[in-house]
C-alpha cells in the first residue's frame, strides 16, 4: 500500500467511530466532532504543542485549526490572541465550541481558505501552519473535505501560502511551519527563495508510532531573521514551560 492509500484509508477509517468523542489534553476539556480531521490518527498536532517556541504576548494566526489544537492552548497559556481558520466549516464550530467549553475568551475562529477571508488589516507575530505535506499529485482529487487536512496536490496551497504571508506578518513576525521528513523539502526551499523568504529549523523530534521525524521552521522576510526562538540545549527541555502536560 503506497503512502497515499495508507493515509487515505485511516482517515476514511476515523470516521467509523462514534461521536462526539471527548478528549482531555494540556488540561483542557475538548469535544471531537464527525467531520472534523482526527487527531487520533495523525498526531502531529500535539508534537507541535509540546514544541512550540515563545508566544507570550503575540498575536497568532493558525491556518488549518481542526478541532482547535494547539492554538486553544497557546490562546489559553499567554498568546495575546489567536486567530483560528479551517477550510472545513466542522472545524472552525468545533473550535469555537472547545473554546467556549474552556473559557478561552482570545479566540475568533473563521472559515477560510488561507487567506481568502483574513481582515487585511490583521497584523500577526506568529502564523503557524500545520502544513498538510502528504505530497499528492497536481491531478489529485480529493475524496472529502478531509482529506484536504492531509494533502496539498503539487504543493500549490504551499507556494501560494508563502507569497501572501508576508502581508498578514508584523515587521518582526515570523511564520511558523510544521513539516515532516517525508515532506518535499525541495520545493519548500524553492518557495522560500522565490519569496526572498529565509528559514530555519527550531526543532525536529519523533513521536511514538511515527515512522518519520517532525520539524519546525522558522520563516521570515531575508534580512529579519531572528534566531533567538532557537534551542541552544535539547530541544525536547527548552521553550515550552509555559505549556502543561510537557513530556520529556
Amino acid at each position: 500500500m503506497s503512502e497515499l492509500d495508507r493515509v487515505r484509508t485511516a482517515i476514511k477509517a476515523s470516521q467509523q467511530r462514534t461521536f462526539p468523542r471527548q478528549i482531555k489534553e494540556f488540561g483542557l476539556d475538548l469535544i471531537l466532532r464527525e467531520g472534523v480531521f482526527p487527531p487520533d490518527d495523525f498526531p502531529s498536532w500535539r508534537w507541535f504543542s509540546e514544541n512550540f517556541p515563545p508566544f507570550a504576548g503575540k498575536r497568532i494566526l493558525e491556518i488549518g485549526c481542526g478541532f482547535g489544537l494547539p492554538g486553544l492552548l497557546l490562546a489559553k497559556n499567554g498568546a495575546r490572541s489567536l486567530l483560528a481558520c479551517d477550510i472545513n466549516s466542522r472545524a472552525v464550530a468545533n473550535t469555537l465550541e472547545n473554546a467556549a467549553r474552556n473559557g478561552i475568551k482570545n479566540v475568533e475562529a473563521i472559515e477560510s481558505d488561507i487567506f481568502s477571508n483574513i481582515p487585511p488589516d490583521r497584523k500577526f507575530e506568529i502564523i503557524f501552519w500545520n502544513y498538510p505535506w502528504n505530497f499528492a499529485p497536481a491531478n489529485f482529487e480529493f475524496m472529502d473535505d478531509l482529506e484536504r487536512g492531509a494533502f496539498d496536490p503539487g504543493y500549490s496551497l504551499l507556494e501560494r501560502f508563502l507569497s501572501e504571508a508576508r502581508e498578514f506578518l508584523t515587521e518582526k513576525g515570523q511564520i511558523l511551519l510544521g513539516f515532516g521528513t517525508n515532506a518535499r523539502d525541495d520545493l519548500l526551499e524553492r518557495f522560500i527563495a522565490a519569496n526572498d523568504l529565509e528559514s530555519v529549523m527550531l526543532k525536529s523530534g519523533t513521536y511514538p508510532n511515527v515512522n518519520f521525524a517532525y520539524r519546525l521552521f522558522s520563516i521570515r522576510c531575508k534580512g529579519q531573521a531572528d534566531h533567538s526562538d532557537r534551542p541552544s540545549v535539547n530541544p525536547r527541555t527548552v521553550n515550552c514551560r509555559a505549556l502543561p502536560g510537557n513530556r520529556d
